[in-house]
């Protein structure tokens, strides 16, 4: 394998991990923020409302942006592989 093969391996794996990391994070900290600032502004501080919320987003968006994630993921796992057989000794 050569360091531009290598490299671009690396490449790919950065740019599906920000793919399918990224809006499950985003969603994770906008819910969390706009939680804590309604916490905040009622003075209601109970934590399990906090993670409710989280967990109702972010079952929220896997339910619409699930398949294309798992797309993404699949395209990159099968691009992995096939380029196996590109690697030389």
């Amino acid at each position: 394998m050569t360091t531009d093969q290598a490299f671009d391996l690396f490449t790919h794996f950065a740019t599906a991990t920000v793919y399918l990391a990224g809006p499950v994070l985003a969603v994770a900290v906008l819910a969390g923020t706009l939680v804590g600032v309604a916490q905040t502004a009622t003075q209601v501080n109970e934590p399990s409302i906090s993670y409710g919320v989280k967990v109702a987003a972010l079952v929220g968006l896997l339910l619409l942006a699930g398949p294309a994630l798992a797309e993404k993921l699949t395209t990159y796992t099968r691009a992995t592989f096939a380029s196996i057989a590109h690697v030389r000794e």
